[in-house]
């Protein structure tokens, strides 16, 4: 059976699209053919990085509802395929996807056709902590799709008084849809932090940067650290 990895949140700029290309090097690294769509009408980042040709496809309108025409292209080019799937969306297309999705029965669909739907959602903390956890409570609440937890720690510890994603009653309702959970820990900001977002803001993969003569021998270290920490969390989800 295929993956299809959707990285989901209605909530923007909580690190989807850094989902997306974590994943999918991950990914890449274990299989050949995997293929990367983009789905952001407003900021297309992940189809940003050349090294994982992510393909943008403008399933929104102008109103932001789903543009049925644009989306049975990429449902085509899923179902004639025999690649897993990364497809990162946006955020201003969380609940008209959410309602298309359920309308059309799409995850049954897709499961009849051997593909398997896994839906990626990261929890931050900070402000926007509440708005994800609704959000994550939406995605577990339609169809079967087995979910991954991103706990975000970049815009503060992922705690709600006092606990984490998996301390939690939802997690209890909802363990057996729960395949995994990926811890992105902060680090000082001054140092891997740094780095991390240096190499985002050019859009390169973890290869690129190692090689990259512009990060220098300690930071490359420091990436090689991170990548290894995230790499071996996502390697112990069982897709």
């Amino acid at each position: 059976m295929k993956n299809i990895h959707l990285i989901m949140m209605g909530k923007g700029g909580v690190g989807k699209s850094t989902i997306a290309v974590l994943l999918a090097q991950a990914l890449k690294r274990k299989m050949a053919g995997l293929r990367c769509a983009d789905l952001d009408p407003t900021n297309a980042t992940f189809s940003g990085y050349p090294a994982l040709d992510a393909k943008h496809y403008d399933i929104a309108d102008d109103d932001f509802n789903i543009d049925p025409s644009e989306f049975d292209r990429l449902m085509e080019d899923i179902l004639t395929s025999e690649s897993d799937w990364v497809i990162d969306t946006g955020a201003a297309t969380f609940l008209p996807l959410m309602n298309y999705l359920i309308q059309n029965k799409l995850i049954a669909f897709l499961e009849e056709n051997n593909r398997r739907v896994i839906i990626h959602a990261p929890l931050v903390g900070g402000p926007a902590m509440d708005e994800t956890i609704r959000g994550l409570q939406a995605i577990l609440k339609i169809g079967t799709a087995s979910v991954v937890v991103w706990e975000n720690d970049f815009f503060g510890p992922v705690e709600k008084n006092g606990k984490r994603f998996l301390q939690t009653a939802g997690y209890e309702q909802f363990k057996s849809r729960v395949l995994g959970l990926v811890h992105l820990v902060k680090r000082d900001p001054k140092q891997s932090e740094k780095d991390l977002l240096a190499m985002n803001e050019r859009r390169l993969t973890w290869d690129e940067a190692l090689t990259d003569p512009k990060f220098l021998i300690m930071s490359r270290q420091r990436l090689t650290v991170m990548r290894r920490e995230i790499d071996e969390q996502i390697d112990a989800v069982e897709f």
